[in-house]
Parts: C-alpha cells; sequence; structure tokens
C-alpha cells in the first residue's frame, strides 16, 4: 500500500483510512488535514515550518489533548456513517 504523505495529518491520523475523508459524507466531507479551510493543529504546526507535531517543542501540547480526548465523538459519527452506507 502507499502512503499519500499529504494525508498524514500532523495530529498523527492518516486521511488517506478516514472514513469522513474517503466516503465524504455531506454531514461530516472532509478534504484531509492540509486542504481544510480550518484546524488549529494544522495551523499550528505549520506556523513552526512542521508537517509532524511530534517534532515540536511542546508535544503533546494541550490542543493534541482536546483533540484525542474527542475521540470517541469522533469513532461514533464513524459508526453513523458505516451504517447509512450498508
Amino acid at each position: 500500500m502507499e502512503i499519500d504523505e499529504n494525508l498524514i495529518a500532523p495530529c498523527g491520523l492518516y486521511c488517506g483510512w478516514c472514513p469522513f475523508y474517503v466516503f465524504k459524507p455531506k454531514e461530516y466531507a472532509c478534504p484531509g488535514c492540509w486542504r481544510r479551510d480550518e484546524c488549529k493543529i494544522r495551523d499550528c504546526a505549520a506556523s513552526k515550518g512542521l508537517r509532524l507535531c511530534t517534532f515540536c517543542d511542546d508535544f503533546p501540547c494541550n490542543k493534541l489533548y482536546r483533540m484525542y480526548e474527542n475521540m470517541n465523538k469522533f469513532f461514533d459519527d464513524i459508526k453513523k456513517i458505516l451504517r447509512k452506507r450498508k
């Protein structure tokens, strides 16, 4: 499997495997972190000239902790999308 580096988000997720990117449901469609209009984590990394947060002197920061605290919602939303596709 070939990995597209443009789909590796600074937070460590791979957009190429995310149902929001792959299926692009209208209520949750995502073009990938580097192409989104707004992403606080991506914008922070980019402002420091970084592609991955793991190279930041502040890693792990509160932005990452807040994002990963919301993974339950993320997974619940994915389950909703996948149920609609059956």
